[in-house]
């Protein structure tokens, strides 16, 4: 029994850095307000956000993770993510570019997601870091979902009531939106789903975004009274 206890602390050494959670809530934050105006952007500015974003989140996430193969997968598809947005710059819009450039980003931020959220509940710790953490696993589960929308929307495998653009570097700013009413519950008002297939993930999300708070919370709150009992 004293075996086991003592393992946690080392174990969950092994998984979690304190300090990076800042820089990963920053830099979804400065992602989220900039993808909006990504359209605006001249030239190679449309693609200059989604670079930085993947360079900042190789740097804050994955810095989290204590194995190297995962590190090393994590450098290869942020790679990869990059070369596409340079092929899609330099040769022009080409739709399988953009299709396997949506699944590598989907498949990164869900690998991101699991790194994030492991160092949020292993350490079973009530601080500011943890709550940003958190916070950070929360944001990435609408990110995960704006994608994923992105790419059916992109293939046409998705139908919404509302206006929604045809143009396809102009639908994940759309479908952000989407995904964080959705997630956050707050009801559709502009766009709405049509279809079967967007509906189901859409009360998936809704799921999801509802019993990660309820985990969430009662996560924090059973790390509080454990911390109190022992001091």
């Amino acid at each position: 029994m004293n075996t086991t206890v003592k393992n946690i602390p080392a174990t969950a050494s092994k998984v979690a850095r304190s300090g990076n959670f800042s820089y990963l809530f920053f830099g979804l934050l400065l992602f989220f307000l900039a993808a909006p105006f990504n359209h605006l952007l001249p030239g190679v500015g449309q693609y200059s956000i989604a670079l930085l974003f993947t360079l900042f989140m190789l740097i804050a996430v994955w810095s989290l993770s204590s194995s190297r193969l995962t590190y090393r997968l994590g450098v290869l598809l942020a790679l990869s993510i990059s070369s596409l947005s340079a092929i899609d710059y330099f040769i022009g819009f080409r739709a399988p570019v953009m299709q396997l450039g949506y699944l590598l980003l989907l498949i990164f931020c869900g690998l991101s997601c699991w790194i994030a959220a492991q160092n949020v509940f292993v350490l079973h710790q009530v601080n500011f870091n943890s709550l940003v953490g958190a916070f950070c696993v929360y944001l990435l589960f609408g990110l995960i979902w704006a994608i994923l929308y992105s790419l059916l929307q992109f293939n046409g495998w998705a139908d919404f009531f509302g206006n929604i653009t045809n143009q396809p570097h102009d639908i994940f700013p759309e479908m952000l939106y989407f995904s964080f009413v959705t997630l956050a519950s707050l009801g559709y008002g502009d766009i709405a789903p049509a279809s079967n297939l967007i509906r189901t993930l859409a009360y998936l999300e809704a799921i999801t975004g509802q019993f990660y708070l309820a985990v969430m919370v009662a996560s924090l709150v059973g790390a509080f009274t454990s911390h109190r009992i022992q001091h």
